[in-house]
């Protein structure tokens, strides 16, 4: 299973992870999987190419942790670009519930 973890402080998207396989199909077929990595990923280059900075990211098989640099959390383009991320994982968690779950804290 996925699991994606956000973190919030004061209403603000500051941090996400994502760790897991979705289990959905064979390693390399698992359309669950890669629709979260796509999700994902994607959000992570729109907000660097928007917002011109370097993402904050720690990566490595079945792991994703993306910070956003301290100064730019309060930005309303970061944040509009976050909260489309978790409102499309959480469209692919409702139609997977067996292999992708989304928890803020």
């Amino acid at each position: 299973m996925i699991h994606v973890t956000v973190n919030e402080k004061d209403g603000l998207i500051a941090s996400f992870t994502m760790d897991g396989h979705a289990d959905f199909a064979e390693r390399g077929s698992d359309l669950v999987c890669a629709g979260a990595s796509s999700i994902a990923y994607g959000m992570v280059n729109a907000i660097s190419e928007v917002m011109d900075f370097t993402p904050i990211l720690e990566e490595e098989e079945g792991y994703l942790h993306y910070s956003v640099p301290a100064e730019f959390v309060k930005e309303d383009t970061v944040q509009i670009l976050l909260r489309g991320m978790v409102n499309q994982l959480r469209s692919l968690a409702y139609s997977y519930p067996d292999h992708i779950k989304i928890n803020s804290k």
